[in-house]
């Protein structure tokens, strides 16, 4: 085909470029892309950008220390004494000790499992962190170097998000984005702490992009954790292996048989968002990444919101409620559960939520238990639920219909958590660190790890800090 004087659109499956010459190139967007986290230093984060990675820091060990302290994590146990796994890093809250990837494996499943991780869509921490603790905890890297590999690791997640328009279409292929975009984002952070030059951290990528996975029909049970638990392992392994000379195609991102392509199929998605305006601003500070008021999945969160305002506006009673009218939107794979059988289904159930913010009047971690998810009340405010379909905002828009014939609506633009118009206040980041670490560490430990997170800069060696993220044996 002569391509010489033809222009090619700009939404294609590969990226091609004619050169001066006429001949067709590829544009090196994993390059540009590596070229940037690695040149980037501590110095040069904006001091909002560390207060914001800190705060998100330390709502990841949260989430992964309630899950540490449930009968289920005996799992990671049993499997770890099964293989023999030994090492010199430590899994949150237990500290049973594991190699350096099976840290990350550990840390990751652990802070996804109960889906109270933030999201920003898809789940960035529960891919970077663990990672970052993992290699902090393997190699005594300081705070600071873990708070600008965190930053980065953030960029790219956020990138491949814009990429893919926030990756609607690969979700409706059944792909997970996080165990796909975390584990390239995890190798790019790994890459820029183990000192990779940019031809090793695009091998890097490319081993990562070829190790990621994730099936939305796992959405409601363990294996959801496994997508984070995968990702924060492969991007460390990926690291290591491409130090070690281990080969992988460096444009695994743009390539025309690369992730993107292969995920959502060419022509569906926008590759110079990978590296347009890179670092102006962070992707951490626009657009953000929510920090979860709910244990739940944050697509509900905007239906939830209205319901438990409509109840402390207008004093609400269970007795009172005849019919709610919501779009459940079950043809979604976070939504799918109308009549949830375990607490992870809950988490992704609208009906189930719906049901105890009425009943309760709030959303914690209490009205996500076995004893509540048998709740006679909860069932009851289940069956008066009326599945409404609708499109665009509306899905978002729920009514109340009430015994004395009044029925009440609302609707929420931004649910609270939402990083630029609603965000959660470091007081309330922290009540929730306290309710999540407290389930496995006691009172003055809990205070000492979350200070220790909240001045991470501060920490010469990482290792001093998760010294205070493991409960004594």
């Amino acid at each position: 085909m002569n391509t010489k004087g033809k222009a090619f659109p700009a939404r294609v499956g590969f990226s091609l470029y004619q050169t001066k010459t006429g001949s067709v190139a590829m544009k090196e967007y994993t390059k540009e892309l590596m070229e940037f986290v690695l040149s980037l230093r501590y110095e040069d984060l904006p001091p909002e950008a560390v207060e914001l990675a800190k705060r998100h820091f330390l709502d990841c060990v949260g989430s992964a220390l309630v899950e540490a302290a449930h009968p289920r994590s005996e799992i990671l146990r049993q499997y770890f004494d099964a293989i023999g796994a030994q090492g010199d890093c430590r899994v949150l809250g237990y500290g049973r000790r594991v190699s350096v990837e099976n840290a990350a494996f550990a840390n990751g499943i652990l802070a996804h499992t109960i889906c109270f991780d933030d999201s920003g869509p898809s789940h960035p921490s529960v891919t970077v962190v663990p990672g970052l603790l993992a290699l902090g905890e393997k190699y005594g890297f300081s705070g600071k170097e873990i708070l600008t590999a965190q930053v980065m690791g953030y960029e790219i997640f956020q990138r491949l998000n814009a990429v893919t328009e926030e990756a609607w279409e690969m979700r409706k292929r059944g792909w997970h984005p996080t165990g796909f975009f975390g584990a390239v984002a995890g190798a790019a952070q790994a890459s820029k702490l183990l000192g990779l030059d940019v031809e090793a951290s695009q091998r890097a990528l490319g081993i990562a992009a070829t190790l990621g996975g994730g099936l939305s029909q796992n959405i409601g049970n363990m294996g959801m954790g496994l997508h984070a638990g995968n990702a924060s392992r492969n991007g460390v392994t990926a690291a290591l292996l491409s130090r070690e000379g281990f080969t992988a195609d460096p444009q695994p991102l743009e390539g025309r048989f690369g992730l993107m392509d292969a995920l959502c199929g060419p022509g569906t998605y926008d590759i110079s968002k990978l590296t347009e305006d890179l670092g102006r601003p962070l992707r951490l500070l626009d657009p953000g990444i929510t920090i979860k008021p709910y244990p739940n999945c944050w697509a509900h969160h905007k239906v939830l919101q209205a319901v438990l305002e409509l109840k402390s506006e207008h004093g609400i009673r269970p007795e009172d409620v005849v019919h709610v009218y919501v779009d459940l939107q079950m043809d979604k794979p976070t939504y799918r559960y109308r009549i949830p059988k375990t607490d992870l289904e809950a988490r992704y159930s609208l009906s189930y939520g719906i049901a105890a913010a009425l009943v309760d009047g709030e959303l914690t971690l209490e009205q996500y238990t076995d004893q509540s998810l048998h709740s006679a009340d909860y069932a009851a405010m289940m069956e008066r639920i009326v599945d409404v379909p609708a499109e665009g905002s509306a899905q978002q828009n729920v009514a109340i219909e009430l015994r004395d014939g009044s029925r009440l609506e609302k609707w929420v633009r931004y649910s609270k958590g939402h990083p630029l118009h609603a965000p959660l206040t470091l007081e309330e980041v922290c009540r929730k660190y306290r309710t999540c670490a407290g389930r496995i560490l006691p009172p003055e430990q809990v205070e000492a790890s979350m200070e220790a997170i909240l001045h991470l800069e501060e920490a010469g060696d990482l290792r001093t800090v998760m010294d205070l993220l493991v409960a004594a044996s």
